[in-house]
């Protein structure tokens, strides 16, 4: 009896150590979202993030990030440390992600809290796209701020995914 319930654990942390075949996640860019599987392959697209500079300092890099967009035009939206430093970057027009110049409106285009700051840009400001792979933007900002003691962001971002 003892060999027989040796033999079952053993087997069980053999399974659950070894690398599942397959994905679950409609990130997958091959996932069938009708038959709800992968055709075997499970790639998913590389994001490489969200990362800023604040006053030209030490590169951070945001936990979480994406790009959206809805009736009031596309935007980025980052997080590290959940709100403790949240972005929040909109420019004109739904689905707006061609590769080009974007403006950010003084009133809403760039908003940054940091602790119980809040930074947004006094003029307007523009953010690059620098690259559109499918569902995926790359780009750049570099952006004067008020709101305490930052004056200046710089910001890149890199295959930041659709949500």
């Amino acid at each position: 009896m003892k060999k027989v319930f040796l033999t079952i654990i053993i087997g069980a942390s053999l399974m659950s150590s070894c690398k599942k075949e397959g994905c679950t996640d409609s990130a997958a860019t091959n996932y069938d979202k009708k038959a709800k599987k992968d055709d075997g392959s499970c790639k998913f697209p590389v994001q490489d993030g969200f990362v800023w500079k604040e006053n030209g300092g030490t590169e951070i890099k945001a936990d979480s990030a994406f790009w959206t967009t809805g009736n009031w035009g596309t935007g980025i939206r980052a997080y590290k440390g959940g709100m403790a430093n949240f972005f929040e970057i909109n420019w004109d027009n739904m689905n707006n992600t061609s590769v080009g110049s974007k403006s950010l409106p003084s009133i809403y285009g760039f908003t940054f809290l940091k602790g119980t700051s809040t930074y947004s840009n006094p003029n307007d400001a523009s953010l690059s796209i620098t690259s559109v792979n499918g569902s995926l933007i790359s780009g750049n900002c570099t952006v004067s701020v008020t709101g305490g003691s930052i004056t200046t962001i710089t910001a890149t971002f890199n295959n930041l995914l659709k949500k």
